[in-house]
């Protein structure tokens, strides 16, 4: 091999994996990230002094939404995972006790007061281990669901379906049912917002 053949191999070597990181940087990149205090912390777990987050990297596309839209409401709620078997991941939350999960959707919609209402599903049941009556009776779905309500300032509450039933919604794709008269989980909700 010559000098310049092998210089070129070289790198193309070297090339191959700056891509390769390049590539996962900007899959790693955050959109928004959500902060929050979890309500009833006091009952045995997280100190309410410690801010926990939600990390949305991508929003889900129209697409997506209209299948999980279409699931829900032709297939029922329980079959909702089937909707997000193959979707990418859109985020992760970190969530009270160092455990972590992965987000598979979520969907941002505007509301006229200027602020959004966000959805986002999880593709796994959440332990919600710091207030023990959450965490008896609650669905038996293998997903979670969080709503938050944001104000224009991007401030807000949000709730996550423990024990909740969930339907289809032609703009967020999927809501709690109800979602108004359940207790609120997750308070003082702050977005800090990186991209659009």
């Amino acid at each position: 091999m010559t000098r310049t053949k092998w210089l070129g191999a070289c790198g193309v070597a070297l090339l191959i994996p700056s891509l390769a990181i390049l590539a996962h940087a900007q899959s790693d990149q955050v959109k928004d990230r959500f902060t929050f205090v979890a309500a009833n912390a006091s009952k045995g777990g997280p100190s309410a002094e410690g801010r926990l987050e939600i990390v949305v990297n991508r929003w889900s596309s129209d697409l997506e939404r209209d299948r999980v839209l279409s699931v829900v409401t032709d297939e029922g709620p329980a079959k909702l995972l089937n909707a997000l078997r193959d979707a990418n991941m859109t985020g992760w939350i970190n969530w009270p006790g160092h455990l972590h999960y992965t987000l598979r959707y979520a969907r941002r919609t505007p509301q006229p007061n200027g602020g959004d209402d966000v959805v986002l599903v999880a593709d796994s049941r959440a332990w919600v281990w710091w207030d023990p009556a959450l965490s008896t009776g609650s669905t038996d779905a293998p997903f979670t669901v969080i709503h938050l309500r944001l104000n224009k300032e991007g401030a807000g509450d949000g709730n996550v379906s423990f024990g909740t039933k969930i339907h289809g919604d032609k703009a967020a794709g999927i809501v709690l049912e109800d979602d108004a008269t359940q207790p609120t989980l997750l308070t003082e909700v702050r977005r800090q917002r990186s991209g659009s």
